[in-house]
């Protein structure tokens, strides 16, 4: 299973490449445009192909959910604390983020699945898991209840290590919003995360 997230910041020629990666067949796409006032979310959402909106999953903004019928929201790590995930209809599919394998065995079954990283040293973030990595810590996870993503730093040369390592589907950033060939960097991770699964 292969999710992209959103660069925080607007991106060059972004909905065109999300429209083309979704075409390509990514699976979910993550929307993290947390500093976006209402209308210019909906005008983002709005630019993708209403076909996909089954395939979006946002990160903010969650009122504005029901309104463009999308049913997946994510609750960072400080929300989720928070409880607000409850706040909303059993009928939503909730993902979340942590940052270790003892916060990850902790989730309940509530959550689809769980964005855990750093797995490698972030393309996107600086210095994001330059003293701290958790892929090592993927041994110690006793929770198959909640699927596990992987997140920073991956790219089509490390995905299928951390397949073998046990995650259940990688989270992609850098690798396309800091990419000159966006959708040839999307299309080698998805044929690898292909053959690999299949």
């Amino acid at each position: 299973m292969i999710l992209v997230l959103t660069a925080e910041q607007t991106a060059p020629r972004e909905l065109q490449v999300i429209n083309d990666i979704l075409d390509a067949g990514l699976e979910l796409l993550h929307i993290r445009k947390y500093s976006f006032s209402d209308d210019e979310m909906s005008q983002f959402i709005n630019g993708i192909a209403t076909p996909y909106r089954n395939r979006l999953v946002m990160h903010s903004h969650h009122h504005l959910a029901e309104q463009f019928n999308i049913k997946r929201l994510h609750f960072n790590e400080h929300d989720r604390k928070l409880g607000i995930q409850n706040q909303f209809s059993q009928q939503i599919i909730r993902s979340t983020s942590v940052h270790s394998i003892h916060d990850f065995n902790r989730l309940d079954h509530q959550w689809s699945y769980a964005l855990l990283s750093p797995m490698f040293l972030s393309i996107s973030k600086l210095n994001h898991g330059a003293k701290h990595t958790v892929k090592k810590e993927l041994k110690h996870r006793d929770n198959q209840q909640v699927h596990l993503i992987g997140l920073a730093g991956i790219h089509a040369e490390n995905i299928i290590s951390l397949y073998q390592d046990g995650v259940d589907g990688v989270a992609l950033l850098g690798t396309i919003w800091k990419s000159e060939q966006p959708l040839i960097n999307f299309k080698k991770c998805l044929q690898i995360d292909f053959s690999y699964s299949s």
